[in-house]
């Protein structure tokens, strides 16, 4: 089985969710069979995190439960990305202006020398095959990152893209006005333009010399595009797991902009976040018809849903006291209750929402896909 991942957008919080799924995957020896990942804003996040505390390598089932997991654990609880805190008196005085009009250059930074997120987008791994997910502000499209593509079918695909890794995540993560945009200088050639189908090159185009990317999620916070089309099907994967790990909409705030970006929280216009939270709603809605009607092989791992949420909805039955074993609803609404921010989380944070992520993950596999996922596992401490 050629097992594809999207990972939704989210901040640290989806970071340390996707983590605890992950590691449901690792406990049934699942790491191998990953043949895509495609990534938003918290989940691009955690990916390349991963490959730089693994020396640019995708891990073992065993690495990942044994070091990987337990190396990203202590960086998620111990560095913040975007804060005054995680720039400091020094990084204030030298980035100056920069915080007005180059936030998302100084996250890319930030992640290179904070969270050692320093390879190349050509030195990823083959496999499984990473698509970085971002919105395009001069089309209005998906302009996807890998190793050997970048940009969208209405801009034109260039087959050698020469940035890092950091850039394209700070790109992915960079949440409309609390961040804003990263703009990029292009390659002059190599452009082409490509069919919205296939992505085949039809003819070399010129194109112009820069771009303005913003957050994945402004487009599509699930990160499905890449791996699954409604006509098209999978693709270059057999089964599908959606992580959706976006907060719901909260109460209304106003005149706290300033306040937010500071704090390292990456709130965005009641407008925006109400445009986004539709979009998600929609995606959502389409892949469980999808998965529903017999047309997909997926399964979508919600936040939010409590280990008994899911036996309800899915017909499930156990025994009362199974459920003392897992996280309380109370437990649950905490942990998705947690902000959308870039700070470093509590252990005990941590631990809540990761544990979250991994039961949230047993629970819906098991329950809506049985034939590949048959044995449900407990989560441990270690």
């Amino acid at each position: 089985m050629k097992l594809g991942l999207a990972l939704s957008g989210g901040g640290v919080r989806a970071a340390a969710f996707h983590l605890g799924l992950l590691r449901r995957l690792a406990a049934e020896d699942l790491f191998e069979s990953v043949s895509q990942i495609s990534t938003v804003s918290g989940g691009s996040l955690i990916i390349g995190a991963l490959f730089g505390v693994t020396g640019n390598r995708w891990p073992t089932s065993d690495e990942y439960r044994t070091v990987t997991y337990p190396a990203l654990k202590q960086l998620l609880t111990t560095t913040d990305l975007f804060d005054f805190k995680a720039i400091g008196l020094s990084g204030i005085l030298r980035f100056n202006y920069r915080l007005l009009h180059d936030r998302a250059g100084i996250l890319a930074e930030v992640l290179r020398t904070r969270w050692k997120v320093t390879l190349r987008l050509a030195d990823l791994p083959d496999t499984p095959n990473w698509w970085i997910n971002t919105t395009c502000l001069e089309t209005g499209k998906n302009w996807r990152f890998s190793k050997r593509e970048m940009g969208d079918w209405s801009f034109g695909r260039h087959y050698n893209p020469p940035f890092l890794v950091a850039d394209a995540i700070a790109a992915s993560a960079a949440v409309p006005y609390a961040i804003g945009a990263l703009k990029i200088q292009l390659p002059e050639a190599g452009w082409y333009r490509t069919d919205p189908a296939t992505r085949a090159p039809i003819a070399a185009i010129h194109t112009m010399p820069s771009v303005h990317l913003w957050d994945g999620g402004a487009y599509e916070n699930l990160g499905l595009e890449p791996l699954y089309k409604p006509r098209q099907g999978l693709i270059d994967c057999d089964f599908l797991i959606c992580s959706d790990a976006s907060a719901p909409l909260g109460p209304t705030r106003s005149g706290q902009h300033i306040r937010n970006i500071l704090a390292g929280r990456l709130a965005s216009p009641r407008l925006f976040d109400i445009a986004a939270d539709q979009i998600r709603a929609l995606r959502s809605r389409m892949l469980v018809n999808a998965i529903e009607g017999g047309q997909l092989r997926a399964s979508l791992v919600r936040m939010g849903n409590s280990t008994r949420d899911i036996d309800i909805k899915s017909g499930r039955t156990r025994d009362s006291g199974d459920y003392d074993f897992y996280l309380s609803d109370e437990r649950v609404a905490s942990a998705i209750g947690t902000p959308t921010h870039l700070k470093a989380l509590t252990p005990s944070d941590f631990d809540l929402i990761s544990r979250h992520g991994f039961e949230a993950a047993d629970g819906t596999l098991t329950a809506h896909a049985g034939d590949q996922f048959q044995k449900n596992f407990l989560w441990t401490s270690q």
